[in-house]
């Protein structure tokens, strides 16, 4: 993959032409002009958003979400529309919304019951939408399905069956990196483990092991790593467990005599 030059970085920056909503309108153009792939200008742009050298995407910003409030009359041309198969793009048209504004309201009205996911099969529209849109992290997980399925009017798996299948046809050349997760994973499980060990008190007592080179078959050493690192020495039949924050702090210690009594300390 080439490497981006400071020059063609300061020309997305000056030329992006962005949507109310913050939304780079003129991506194909501009990967026209650089000789690079749309998605590789997205995937740029994306960067550059999230590192605060462009402004964020805020779908809160567009014109539709709060100038012009859904009529019934828009719903029931929206319901006749889809079920004679028309895109979101052919409904966008015909009510001068955007797909996006489209997307929105057929996600709600599904959750109200009133139309149901008639839109269960891939069309080449459809794929190209996903292709066109579709966003990743520092890692390269898809950090937007949930737009996705919105603009596509597929389900959330159903967007995340086809991503796969389009990473193997080599339509999708974005990957993620071996041995990572993606960063809203990461973020729920750091707010997970701050909520678990939110209880567990700060202090830390400093635990002195006298291991005697006597009996040495007696003595057992082992450490894991799980949530936590997990020191645990055995000595003639006590058993210490140790407790540690990542950053090396001491949480808890646990200890177990002969007879199976546990002692906790802090």
């Amino acid at each position: 993959m080439k490497n981006w030059t400071t020059k063609e970085i300061q020309y997305l920056k000056k030329n992006a032409l962005l949507a109310e909503t913050n939304e780079v309108l003129n991506i194909k153009e501009m990967a026209n002009k650089l000789n690079r792939t749309t998605q590789s200008v997205r995937n740029k742009i994306y960067n550059l958003q999230r590192d605060g050298d462009l402004p964020k995407v805020n779908r809160e910003l567009a014109i539709d979400s709060f100038k012009r409030p859904w009529t019934s009359e828009e719903d029931k041309r929206l319901l006749a529309m889809r079920k004679q198969g028309a895109t979101h793009s052919e409904i966008a048209g015909a009510l001068g919304r955007t797909e996006i504004a489209v997307g929105n309201r057929v996600a709600r009205l599904m959750k109200s019951k009133r139309t149901t996911s008639i839109d269960a099969k891939w069309t080449e529209e459809k794929i190209q939408l996903l292709i066109d849109n579709i966003s990743f992290d520092e890692n390269g997980y898809v950090s937007n399905y949930d737009d996705l399925s919105r603009l596509t009017g597929m389900k959330y798996s159903q967007v995340q069956g086809k991503v796969t299948r389009l990473r193997n046809s080599g339509r999708i050349n974005i990957f993620p990196i071996k041995g990572t997760t993606s960063i809203k994973a990461k973020n729920a499980m750091n707010r997970f483990n701050d909520a678990r060990f939110a209880h567990i008190p700060k202090k830390k007592e400093e635990v002195e092991v006298n291991v005697s080179t006597e009996n040495s078959s007696d003595i057992s050493i082992e450490s894991k790593q799980v949530n936590l690192i997990l020191t645990t020495v055995c000595i003639n039949g006590q058993r210490t467990e140790q407790y540690y924050l990542p950053n090396g702090d001491l949480l808890v210690i646990k200890k177990t005599d002969s007879a199976g009594k546990q002692k906790v300390s802090q």
